[in-house]
Parts: C-alpha cells; structure tokens; sequence
C-alpha cells in the first residue's frame, strides 16, 4: 500500500490529516477521523464471525483502509507506547510533528532559518510516495542504498508523544511478576538451601519458621517406629517399577510385561499339554516333598480345569449356530415343587432349641399343617396341569427359517439394478433425499440441484428431480 496524493496540491480547507493518511471521502475535506463526530469511548463494538458483536474494536476500524493504515501505524510508532483505550483520535496521539515532517517531504524542501532572520530552502528527497505505507516517512537515498526497513521500528518514524495528565498521576507500580519468573525463583531458592549444611539449614528454618508452643514430644521408640514406617512404605513406592538406574538400563523390563509373559507361558504350555492328551495333574502320590510342592504351586492345571469347565458349559456349536428357535424349558412341577418346599421349611421345627415362631405349636399340630399343606400343593398341580391342557398354543416364534410370507429366492438379474445417476447419467448415484428416499443423483449433480448448508439442509427450497416432493435433508449413501 502506498501513499496515493503525492500530487494532489494542499488546499486551507484540507484537514491537517487529509493528504497524509491518502483519505478516499474525495467528496470532503476532512479525513475519516476529523469527518468522526462519535462520542469517544474506551472500547468500540466489532462483529467476529461465529461469535457476534464484540468490545475489541478500535474507532479507526471503521475508516476507509488508507486511513486505518495511517492510524494503525501511527499507533505502532508512538514513543512511549499507547494502548488504545487511551486514544482520543485524531487529538491523541498528537501527529503535528509527524504531519510537519511530512510536508517537508510532500512539498521537496525544508526551510531553514539562519542567523541574521534569512530563510534559506534545503532540498529533502526521498523515495516515492507511491512506495510509503500511509503513517510513514519516506526513506532518504543513503538509506534506500542501505536497504533499512520502512516500518514502526525506524528511529524516523518514532516520534516522541507528551506523557498524558492520567499518566502523570498515575504512581509507579512494581512490574508485576510472570508465572516462569517465580518458577525460577523457587527453584533457585532450593538450590541455595540444598547447598546449606545442615546447621546453617535449621538455622535458616528457625528464622523462617514462627516460634509456636510445640506438644509434648513423643517417645523415642514410637517416632523410630513411625521412621521406619515411613521408610518402608518409600521403599515400595520406590519398588513398584524398580529404582531410576533399572529404569534406565537397557534391558529392563516393565513387571507389567512379565506379568503378562507369565502368563502367556501358562497358556503355552497349557496348548503343548492339551495338544499331547495331558488334562489332568499328574498323581502326586509316590513323589518327594519337593516335586510335590512344585506340582502343587504350578498355576497351570487350575487354568487347564478353567478352560476345561468353561468348554462344557457353553451351548454346543450346532446350537450357537442355529437359527431356529428353542423352545423354553418349562416344566409344571418346578414351580410346585418350589411352593412344596417353601412350605415345608417354614413349618420345620427346630429340634436343637424353639424358637419364637416354633413354641407355639404342638407337634400334632405341625403334622396336621404338613398334610394340609400337602393338600394344597396337589389342587395347585392339578389346576395348573388343566390350564396347561386348555391354554391354546402359542404361535411359533419368527424367525430366518420360519416366515410364511416371505417370497421365493430372486435371480441375479432381478437383484441387479442400475446405480447411474439420472441427472448426468456418468456417475454412480450415492445421494439419497428425504422424505422421498429418491437415490437418485451423484455428489457432483446434487451439489447443483440440491445444495446444502451444514451438512444436510437445503439452502433453498428444492424439489425430488424423480417425484417433485419438497426436499427437507440430503443424505449420502455408502454402498459395497
């Protein structure tokens, strides 16, 4: 971007910004910030996409972009530096003497003032307006030859400003410390402290520590007790994984890897066991001490036995693979049985001592309610037998094998189907519409008839291309 009225001639009615920022309100005399009759204020209202209207604006946002530009670089430059909540553009940042060194440049000369009240005009040649950003000074030859960089850091382009009356009032706070900063100082801290020997520690402990009324000590031989606690349990924390040097050996192994090489060895020779027709443990009888007790420790023939009842409980392969429904085991004298027996073991008497419920009846009176008792477990059998006899069948359970609707088995030729698209009729139609379910179109073709906007809706109103429903969702298919 450069500067676009390097000959446009300085008219009295200009504002002091309007050639120097390259202002495009052509119809005016002011610049955007002059032409800005709003109240000043600390924040300005900016719109972020997908967030709405925010208060991180400038007041120069909304200028044309050469004034913006001047502005924003103005700002960059200002020495000491400004926030731009302090800004009262255009009165602060002052730019008289920026503006001043401008025309210097614009106009091609400098007049100067020599002794006995005699103007004298010094020539000032810079580089061409065209190549100045606007908010900068143009660059002198030597430094055009030199190759220095035309941006807010050059000593030419960093005026001074006067400290505001805010700034002036306002007291010198301490630099207030980073978070890695205080890091640093603690670290430091116990470096100097593990340096100490261990008298000039506790001195340095007693002077920081407060002076409190300390309890009366402990006995010698629990605090040893407690020490030794405590060391123990460092001892395995510090175990679990084994100390830093076996960490960082070469061969180490985690003890969660051979934990798991344990018993991937189990299973091993569990296989090369089963693979020979040894199921069972060998006969411990006849052996010494010592192989017995080796037999005994072994982990393997528990897992053998496992695996073992595991194979027989499950459901045999002809079963899991079938699909033909099982009829339920239902049996009418489980559930008699299990009345006769709660019965019986309600009205069962404890002979080693009664209790609360038992002392109030007599023996003869326990046998009479055994045989009522009796009695009403047969009329619930019989009862449920006739219900069983009149109670009709249910219908059989769907299933693959059994659907008497189902049609017969169609021929490869009536199973194929042509997935052209029928818009463009060169590609395969993936892309499917609703509430119609017409797949219909391809990716390419439905992108033009049937646009979206996140995903799946419609971006207008837009019709099925095969049956002219209104389409409310565009969905892709995945076939093969």
């Amino acid at each position: 971007m450069g500067t676009l009225t390097a000959d446009c001639p300085r008219l009295d009615a200009h504002c002091p910004h309007k050639l120097a920022t390259s202002c495009r309100l052509t119809s005016t005399l002011n610049c955007c910030a002059c032409a800005d009759v709003r109240a000043h204020s600390r924040t300005y209202r900016v719109y972020i996409d997908g967030v709405g209207f925010v208060q991180r604006g400038t007041r120069w946002q909304g200028y044309c972009w050469f004034c913006k530009e001047f502005w924003s670089n103005r700002l960059a430059a200002t020495d000491p530096p400004l926030e731009t909540s302090q800004t009262r553009i255009p009165e602060i940042p002052d730019q008289a003497e920026f503006l001043e060194r401008w025309w210097e440049f614009h106009q091609g000369y400098r007049v100067a003032k020599l002794a006995d009240g005699t103007e004298q005009h010094i020539a000032v040649i810079g580089e061409p307006f065209k190549e100045v950003s606007p908010g900068f000074l143009p660059r002198t030859l030597d430094q055009l030859r030199a190759g220095v960089e035309n941006d807010a850091r050059r000593p030419e382009n960093r005026l001074r400003r006067r400290r505001l009356s805010s700034e002036e009032e306002r007291p010198e706070q301490p630099p207030i410390q980073s978070l890695e900063d205080a890091l640093d100082s603690l670290i430091r801290e116990v470096d100097e402290l593990e340096v100490l020997s261990p008298e000039e520690l506790i001195a340095v402990e007693a002077s920081v520590t407060p002076q409190i009324q300390e309890e009366p000590p402990e006995p010698p031989q629990l605090m040893a007790r407690r020490e030794a606690e405590l060391q123990r349990a460092r001892e395995r924390f510090a175990r679990v994984f084994g100390s830093r040097e076996e960490l960082q050996q070469d061969d180490y192994e985690s003890p969660l890897t051979q934990m798991y090489g344990r018993a991937y060895d189990r299973y091993r020779q569990a296989e090369e066991r089963r693979s020979d027709g040894t199921d069972t443990a060998p006969a411990l009888d006849g052996l010494s001490a010592p192989e017995r007790r080796e037999i005994e420790e072994q982990l393997l023939w528990g897992v053998m036995r496992e695996s073992q009842s595991l194979s027989e409980s499950l459901e045999p392969e002809s079963e899991v693979w079938s699909y033909a429904p099982r009829p339920p085991q239902v049996d009418l004298f489980d559930s008699v049985e299990g009345e006769y027996s709660a019965g019986t073991e309600a009205l069962s008497v404890n002979r080693g001592g009664a209790t609360m419920t038992d002392r109030w009846f007599l023996p003869s009176e326990v046998e009479n309610l055994r045989a009522g008792s009796m009695h009403a477990v047969m009329l619930r059998m019989m009862e449920l037998e006739t219900t069983a006899q009149h109670r009709p069948r249910s219908p059989p359970r769907m299933s693959l094998d059994n659907q008497p609707d189902r049609p017969a088995p169609k021929s490869d030729e009536e199973m194929t189907r042509v997935l052209a698209c029928q818009v463009c009729y060169q590609q395969v139609a993936d892309v499917a519409v609703l509430p119609c379910g017409h797949m219909v179109m391809c990716q390419w073709c439905a992108d033009v008839v049937v646009p979206v906007r996140h995903g799946h809706i419609p971006a207008r109103p837009t019709k099925c291309p095969m049956c002219r429903k209104l389409v409310k969702q565009r969905v892709k298919i995945h076939t093969g």
